[in-house]
């Protein structure tokens, strides 16, 4: 039945199809790297880490950061790559960390954006086509025609059209979907890095005696 239909589809159902397959396979791969996330997982990473170089245990901490497999974990070790140096250049260091995670998180999207924009243009593509080959069979039969010579064109038109929406609407709704989740990890990331430099902080003043203020270290100039 479906290969039936797929071949009154005409040659358009070929690129279609190829769309289709490469699209669901971005979305079962994206479903399986981001609904494994878990926001208590990132949490409880922060957490140990945090509680860790509060203690001035830095190994420990580090161990802990990269004992979870989730994006904050990379950042956190780079904080702590950093520990000691000014503010602003551990603060530098984490932004970047945090923009090559994001980066991975958005990994094939960009692909299934295109995908989700060419389908309904190729079914579109098969419409058109399958109206000049109805046409063309009216033009040929004259008085003659009848709804069977047309039939074959009007399937190629309906089909391919079919076709394009039913693949598009599904990973259109996918996309979005991942676009929003991505931004709650990427928010859950900017709150974890503010915790860990807001300790950071607090730690180096502590540091400091009582009647001398706080500067930030300047790296010595070359």
């Amino acid at each position: 039945m479906i290969w039936t239909w797929f071949v009154k589809g005409g040659p358009v159902m070929w690129p279609i199809l190829i769309g289709s397959v490469i699209g669901f396979a971005i979305l079962f791969e994206r479903v399986w790297v981001l609904v494994g996330l878990s926001a208590g997982e990132g949490r409880a990473c922060l957490s140990r880490v945090l509680q860790s170089v509060r203690q001035g245990r830095l190994a420990d901490a580090e161990a802990a950061a990269k004992a979870v497999d989730h994006p904050l974990a990379p950042i956190l070790s780079r904080g702590l790559e950093q520990w000691g140096q000014p503010l602003p250049v551990m603060e530098r260091a984490m932004e970047q960390a945090a923009q090559q995670q994001v980066r991975m998180l958005e990994r094939w999207l960009g692909t299934l954006a295109s995908i989700i924009t060419v389908e309904p243009m190729l079914g579109f593509l098969g419409t058109i086509t399958g109206l000049i080959r109805a046409f063309k069979a009216w033009e040929a039969a004259g008085s003659k025609v009848t709804v069977s010579l047309l039939a074959g064109g009007i399937y190629e038109a309906m089909i391919t059209t079919a076709a394009g929406l039913m693949i598009a609407i599904p990973l259109l709704v996918a996309h979005n979907a991942f676009i929003s989740r991505i931004k709650r990890i990427a928010a859950q990331l900017t709150d974890a890095s503010n915790d860990f430099l807001e300790a950071y902080v607090r730690l180096q003043l502590k540091e400091q005696p009582d009647e001398t203020p706080f500067h930030p270290r300047v790296p010595a100039q070359s």
